[in-house]
């Protein structure tokens, strides 16, 4: 749709807000015209005339060069009734004013995501005083704005759920044991892209946020400091994101699991100093484990002997080390699994893959693409052997003929692509 209408011209967009006369028309609004956005303050008023209950939803302005705070602040006024809005890649200057027009215009805006943007304290200072009822705040690759912003805007909304500082360069260790004090309430929070964030930053959430559940710290610094704590544990965390942390060792794994007793998803994903050794450990103590993503981990083969998982129902290995015997180990612990992601996984053979799904008879869904060592010949036979499977990814589409297709349709499975 967006591409469609990028080139409407001026009239265009006066005339399509002319017609919307019942706020039923237009609940969610969505700025996303490169054209639409060079447009001037003649349609900005013109719309503000038209219905002041026409954005009765959210707003979202992406890409959006040519708005300014003034702008937004004009929408806002007219529009109280927002209860979220969402802007990407604008400039709020210093010198811009007039945001504490949101205390007495806008008791309802809960969600305020600004990204790909230049904002400054001043900003930040103007959204704290303004007392709004926020309980998602997401400031995601933005540039110009210090410590002492960030934190004068959390201590003024304790009440946060939802809180994401996506690659905030200034943040470190010792700024988020600081701030954490403030988030008593959250729920969910991502760091992702914080490259001086460490082990530190996850020991102080689960030791201050007791409400937390979800923890994403995706390319961050964990696993650069070695330490251990076994003095706090938080059972709510149920969520941990640590994907492509190069630094995350077998140690720093195991001292998250114990922190997180309640873990059932893990994403480790590129981590690339893990080996099954760390992962072992963690089934050892998260035995809810429920989702487990092990992509591009070289050092991880298998997930070891032990007991039964029996929430454990999707793993993704694509690219990893796991072979054979790794099968074989997932078969004999996982028998409710639905779902196995064996992309580029070159050790995985027939052999393997038989003697996994002799026990794992829920199994509904299996890539299988760019595994050399598994044949056409040798995936008919799975796919008759498994009456569950549903959907197949095959080594190479290519080999697949439509007789084949109707052959997998007959047992209930479709062939996908990947």
């Amino acid at each position: 749709m967006a591409n469609r209408c990028k080139d409407l011209p001026v009239e265009c967009w006066e005339l399509i807000f002319s017609r919307l006369h019942h706020k039923s028309d237009l609940e969610s609004f969505c700025m996303v015209s490169k054209q639409f956005l060079a447009l001037t303050n003649r349609l900005r008023i013109g719309l503000s005339v038209i219905d002041s209950t026409l954005l009765t939803h959210g707003l979202e302005m992406d890409d959006c060069p040519f708005i300014t705070l003034k702008g937004i602040l004009s929408i806002l006024r007219t529009c109280a009734a927002l209860s979220w809005i969402s802007v990407s890649e604008i400039h709020i200057a210093q010198s811009s004013s007039g945001f504490e027009c949101l205390a007495t215009s806008s008791r309802t805006l809960q969600k305020l995501e600004v990204s790909n943007s230049i904002i400054t304290d001043e900003f930040l200072f103007m959204v704290a005083n303004a007392s709004l009822p926020l309980n998602t705040l997401a400031l995601c690759w933005c540039t110009d704005f210090t410590y002492s912003g960030i934190s004068k805007l959390l201590c003024a909304y304790q009440s946060l759920k939802y809180l994401s500082l996506v690659q905030v360069d200034f943040l470190t260790d010792e700024c988020m044991d600081d701030l954490s004090q403030y988030l008593r309430c959250l729920v969910t929070i991502d760091l992702s892209g914080c490259m001086r964030l460490t082990n530190l930053t996850f020991y102080a959430l689960a030791r201050n946020c007791p409400s937390l559940k979800e923890i994403y710290m995706e390319n961050t610094g964990f696993g650069t400091k070695h330490c251990f704590h076994n003095d706090v544990k938080n059972p709510r965390i149920r969520s941990v994101n640590l994907a492509t942390n190069h630094y995350l060792d077998d140690d720093s794994l195991m001292n998250v699991a114990l922190m997180c007793p309640n873990m059932d998803f893990l994403d480790v994903i590129s981590c690339t100093s893990l080996t099954e050794a760390g992962i072992i450990a963690v089934l050892e103590v998260c035995n809810q484990i429920r989702d487990l993503q092990l992509d591009n981990c070289s050092g991880i083969k298998h997930i070891g002997k032990g007991a039964e998982l029996p929430s454990l129902e999707v793993i993704s290995a694509a690219g990893s080390a796991l072979n054979d015997e790794g099968l074989v180990m997932i078969g004999s612990r996982c028998s409710r699994l639905l779902k196995l992601n064996l992309e580029n996984c070159k050790g995985v053979t027939a052999e393997g893959l038989h003697a996994m799904v002799k026990n794992c008879r829920s199994l509904r869904e299996i890539n299988l693409k760019k595994c050399p060592q598994v044949s056409i010949n040798s995936l008919n036979n799975l796919v008759f052997s498994c009456s569950s499977l549903r959907r197949v990814i095959p080594p190479c589409c290519s080999a697949f003929t439509d007789s084949l297709r109707g052959f997998y349709l007959h047992h209930g499975c479709r062939v996908y692509s990947g």
